[in-house]
Parts: structure tokens; C-alpha cells; sequence
């Protein structure tokens, strides 16, 4: 796996201001030193969560959720361990270059490698035809008649996809790239069937198309969605590149790339259906805007928006399919502690017919009188009711107590249900009757009935860890977390031998390669970020024990004895060949050499590591 360096990640860290990165997403407040607020992990009422910028952490007393900002983002957004960092450096300004451990992942990364350059490559190429070739006619009369001039077609490198399979493969012979490169970036489709035993040649996804580029937070081109251009054409309206190893659609929203910093400055995105309608509501000057890519919202994407965001105001098509999707977004983006409002558009009109008919002061009109998502429905349910009697009332109270149910916050079910009651004029008792057996109907998901589910996991499993460690072991690696010199001394020292045979010693074979050092703050954290969670655990709960002595006599002692455990390990498994049958006479011989040697060892190693009290029995 290609790895970033542990200097990179300490200087993102040292960059990084955790208590404004966690105040994105909680509401921190100040206490002495540190800061607190309520556990984005679990669910609570007193606040337990503990951000110290001092230390450049965060701990919450109450799951023991814990780490660094690295860690946060890993927890919080679903990220893994390279894209935090990626994440946070790219806030910093700090450049990540990724180190390869090994051939196989030095020839991922060069894969990866590759179908980035396929598709940025594919994006330049879509994008000379548009502007300059006259196949592109049909479709730069399309964008014509949209209102999209050539400086929007430009900014945003939109492109046109030829009819020719065949000027395709002109393109990529002049580019060098390979077919199979191609066809894996989900440019080329490769046919199923066969023909006289052999597989039909591969041919372009996208012919005579208008192409919109996708690109993932970091700007780079990793997959494509193309417009028919007629009305009789083949195919869906869009259709959208398959998912790649540089691709996952549940990750990616159109346009965040550009619009990430205009959501986090207005704490609201404003979320449209199609490609179309986001960029001609940011290029109206409603910036904070993005789009979905044709699926529906997936967790990652409400994560992705709770990061920058406390906001969202959906502006999706007045009709049927609007509406539910309105509702799918609500249920999965309310539960992420997102506001959810929704933008009523006229009848027949979306967000660009809108801005091209009355301007963009009417679709910010619309944004800003956007109700919240329980009095839409209701405005809604109201409007196609046959009457406004209680029997009415009632079956739509039934049908807002599922959208309550949603809510995790118990202030925020309550607020909601005593508006909702008002509304319809229930009880307050009635609708909390239904939201309650909502909730119950509802399936959870494992460990979702208790917030503080994954933590206790992990702190089971770190607990199962620090039990299969060596005792001696445990104690020097106690001793070697907390003291530089003990530290340096044990690297220097020729201990390869033990990590390699005594069991019990991962924990202590971790420091020992790593590049931790107790002197320095940003190197504790980047250690403990670059972690497995189990064993950041193991480590963080080692940290909390009582110190150990910690003198290099201790520490030496304590490997002597260690060597003491690998030299009976060795004698035993000898003494075992030993006793084989019919073994030949020149290796019994050498097995009890090799016994003798071992037993003398073993006896010095005895004789130094008199009277130390963990010194364990011969």
C-alpha cells in the first residue's frame, strides 16, 4: 500500500486547527484550556466530548472515542487514513507525496496512475472538440439554446462525444493509451458475446453526446456524464461512467470540488438534480450549490456535507419524482445532524428554466423562503387532501411522525413535534404516540440502537490485544512510549531476533519501527493517527497506566529477559526434533550442539537478570 510520510504527517497535523476542524460539525464551547460539547459519536445530553488544542486531540469520556484530527475526519466522515490526511493537507496547503512500500503497490499506484491521465486526457479531447470541431455544431447549438455561453462551457471543460468509435482510437493511438486502459476507466464498453471464439473489440461508451466531467474534492477528472443531444437518441438522457477504482459514485457530488468553500462559508448547501441546473445556479452567483450523479444520497454524502456544512436546502423539480426525492435525501441527511429545507419551485420549472425566465433573484427568493422539510410535507399532504377534517389530520400526522422518527436528538423531536402538532392541530401526546411506534417499526442497523456500540467494540478488541501481549514486553513498550532514551536505546539494540520469534511482542515491535518519539507532541500524534483503531486504542490505554521504571538498566533487563523466553522457545522446539524417531545420526548430533548452545545462552542471559522480580521462571 503506497504510504504518505510520517514528517508529512506531522507537519499536517502541526497545521491543522482541531478545535475548528470538530467545531465544524459540533457545537464546542470553552472550558479552561480545552473545549466541550456533545459526542458526534454517541448519543447524549451532558456534554462529555473533550477537544484539547493543546495537544492537537480530542476524547470523549463517555465512549472513549479519541484520536487526533486525522482520526476525527477517519471517524466522523468515513474517510480512510490517506484521504484524512489528503484532506487536511489540502486544507493546509501542504503537498502529499505518497511513498510505495512494494512492487505490487508501486504498480497499483501506477494503475491508478494511468486511468487518471485516461480520463483527464479524454476530458481535453472532449472538450477541443466541443469548441472547435464542426461535429460539435449540434451540440454547441444545444448549449446555446440553454443559455450557456462558451466562458461557462469553458470553465466548467465541457465536452462533445464523436459518433466514431473509430475517431476515438485516432485519439488514443496519438495519446498512447492503451485499450485496456480505456475500457477499465469506463470510457470503452467491452462487448460480452463472442464472435468465431473471440471477443468483439471494445467500442466508446459516449457518441454524439454533450460530456460534463466529474471530478473527486481534489479537482482531478475521474469519470464523465453525457447528455443526448436528440430527442430519438438511444440510451438514457444522462448517462453516467460505471464505477472504476478511481470512481465510486456514493462518494462523489457534482461541482463540490468548486463549491466546497461556498458551503462552508454560507453553512448551507443548496443540493439540485442534474449537471445543468448546478452549474447555472453557481454561475448565477449561488455558489454554495451541488449534484447529486443520478443515485440516490448514500451516508458518505451526508457525511460529506456535515463537514462543511449545518444546512441543506433541496431544490429538485416540483413534480412527483421531486418530491421522493426530497424525502430519500431527508432520510438519510437528517440523521447525519443536517437541517433539511426544501425550495418549492413552480409548477413545470427547474432551477435553470427558472434563472433564464425570471432571473437569478427569483430562485433566491425561492432559497431563502424555503420551508423546513416537516412543514413542506405537510403543505404538501394538505394540498392533495380531499378535506381538513381530524380524520384527515390524523392520517397526515401519521405519515410526518415517520420523517420524526428520523431524528436522533431528543430536543429536536420535541421541537419538532410541538410545531408539527400546532400545524395540524393534534395532540402533542397523540404525535408523539405515533413518532414512538414510527421509530419502533423502524429496522435499525447493527450497533445503531446504541451510539456507543463501535467504540466499546474497539476498546474490546484493543483489550484483547494488550491481554496477548507478553508481559515483559508490555512493560518495556510502557517504558519506551514514555522515555526518549529508552526508546533510542531499544532501536539501536539488536532485538530484531525477539520481535521476530517470542510471540506477544507486536505492540512493542510497532514502536520499535516506527518513528514515534516521546519529545515530541506532533510525533505522538501522527503515531497514534497512523494506527489501526484497535491498536491506537491499545496503545492510548498502555499510555494511561501507571509508569513503569524507566531507566536503561530497567529496560535492559527487561530485553534479557525477553531473550530468556525467544532461547527456551528455541531449545524446546530442538528438544522436540529430538525425540523424533528415526532421525539420522549427523542431525541429532547437530540438534544437541545446537541444545548446548542455546542452554549456555540462555544461562548467561539467566545470570544477568539475577534478582529482577519479572525475570520469568526457567
Amino acid at each position: 500500500m503506497p504510504r504518505i510520510p510520517e514528517e508529512t504527517i506531522q507537519q499536517v497535523i502541526a497545521a491543522t486547527d482541531i478545535v475548528a476542524l470538530i467545531g465544524r460539525s459540533v457545537k464546542l464551547r470553552k472550558a479552561g484550556t480545552n473545549f466541550l460539547g456533545l459526542c458526534p459519536f454517541h448519543t447524549e445530553r451532558s456534554p462529555s466530548f473533550n477537544v484539547s488544542p493543546s495537544r492537537g486531540t480530542y476524547h470523549c469520556f463517555g465512549c472513549g472515542a479519541g484520536g487526533s484530527a486525522i482520526r476525527f475526519l477517519m471517524e466522523h466522515d468515513g474517510l480512510s487514513f490517506v484521504e484524512a490526511v489528503k484532506r487536511l493537507a489540502d486544507a493546509a496547503g501542504i503537498r502529499v507525496e505518497e511513498e510505495v512500500w512494494d512492487a505490487n503497490a508501486e504498480a497499483e499506484a501506477k494503475h491508478r496512475t494511468l486511468l487518471l491521465r485516461a480520463n483527464r486526457e479524454a476530458a481535453e479531447w472532449f472538450h477541443l472538440l466541443l469548441m472547435k470541431h464542426q461535429l460539435a455544431a449540434p451540440a454547441r447549438d444545444y448549449l446555446k439554446s440553454r443559455g450557456i455561453n462558451a466562458d461557462v462551457a469553458k470553465r466548467w471543460q465541457m465536452g462533445y462525444a464523436p459518433q466514431s468509435t473509430a475517431f476515438y482510437r485516432e485519439w488514443m493511438a496519438q495519446k498512447k493509451l492503451p485499450e485496456a486502459a480505456m475500457v477499465e476507466a469506463g470510457i470503452f464498453i467491452q462487448p460480452e458475446d463472442e464472435e468465431h471464439g473471440q471477443r468483439s473489440r471494445p467500442y466508446a461508451r459516449w457518441r454524439h453526446r454533450l460530456m460534463f466531467p466529474i471530478r473527486n474534492d481534489n479537482g482531478d477528472v475521474i469519470a464523465f456524464s453525457g447528455r443526448v443531444l436528440d430527442k430519438d437518441q438511444k440510451g438514457g438522457k444522462y448517462v453516467n461512467s460505471p464505477e472504476t477504482p478511481v470512481f465510486k459514485k456514493s462518494r462523489v457530488l457534482f461541482g463540490f470540488d468548486r463549491s466546497k468553500r461556498f458551503i462552508s462559508k454560507a453553512d448551507q448547501a443548496i443540493i439540485c438534480e442534474g449537471q445543468i441546473d448546478m452549474i447555472m445556479v453557481f454561475e448565477a452567483g449561488l455558489q454554495n450549490v451541488v449534484a447529486g450523479q443520478g443515485t440516490a444520497f448514500t451516508e458518505h454524502h451526508g457525511k460529506m456535507l456535515k463537514r462543511v456544512c449545518n444546512e441543506v436546502i433541496l431544490c429538485y423539480d416540483s413534480d412527483n419524482a421531486g418530491r421522493e426525492a426530497a424525502e430519500k435525501a431527508f432520510h438519510i441527511l437528517s440523521p447525519q445532524g443536517i437541517n433539511i429545507r426544501v425550495a418549492t419551485l413552480p409548477q413545470g420549472e427547474d432551477p435553470d428554466s427558472l434563472i433564464r425566465k425570471s432571473g437569478p433573484e427569483a430562485l433566491q427568493t425561492i432559497i431563502e423562503e424555503a420551508p423546513e422539510f416537516l412543514e413542506h410535507q405537510i403543505r404538501h399532504l394538505r394540498a392533495s387532501a380531499k378535506s381538513d377534517n381530524m380524520v384527515e389530520r390524523v392520517r397526515m400526522a401519521e405519515q410526518v411522525a415517520q420523517a420524526i422518527s428520523v431524528f436522533t436528538g431528543v430536543a429536536q423531536r420535541i421541537a419538532a413535534v410541538n410545531k408539527v402538532a400546532k400545524l395540524l392541530e393534534v395532540s402533542e401526546e397523540q404525535l408523539n404516540a405515533m413518532v414512538k411506534r414510527a421509530a419502533s417499526e423502524t429496522k435499525r442497523q447493527p450497533g445503531e440502537e446504541n451510539g456507543s456500540e463501535p467504540a466499546k467494540n474497539i476498546n474490546a478488541e484493543a483489550g484483547k490485544l494488550l491481554g496477548a501481549q507478553n508481559r515483559i514486553a508490555l512493560l518495556l513498550s510502557q517504558m519506551a512510549l514514555n522515555d526518549a532514551d529508552v526508546l533510542h536505546w531499544l532501536r539501536e539494540s539488536d532485538c530484531a531476533d525477539i520481535l521476530r520469534d517470542v510471540p506477544g511482542t507486536e505492540l512493542l515491535s510497532i514502536l520499535y519501527h516506527s518513528r514515534y518519539s516521546p519529545e515530541d507532541e506532533n510525533s505522538r500524534t501522527a503515531f497514534m493517527a497512523g494506527r489501526e483503531r484497535h491498536e491506537e486504542a491499545a496503545f492510548a490505554q498502555l499510555q494511561a497506566r501507571p509508569s513503569p521504571p524507566a531507566s536503561l538498566h530497567d529496560a535492559n533487563q527487561a530485553l534479557y529477559s525477553l531473550e530468556i523466553v525467544r532461547l527456551q522457545s528455541l531449545i524446546q522446539s530442538a528438544q522436540s526434533k529430538l525425540r523424533r524417531p528415526g532421525l539420522p545420526p549427523e542431525e541429532m548430533e547437530a540438534l544437541q550442539h545446537q541444545v548446548i548452545e542455546l542452554t549456555a545462552m540462555r544461562k548467561v542471559c539467566l545470570d544477568r537478570t539475577k534478582g529482577t522480580p519479572d525475570t520469568p521462571p526457567p
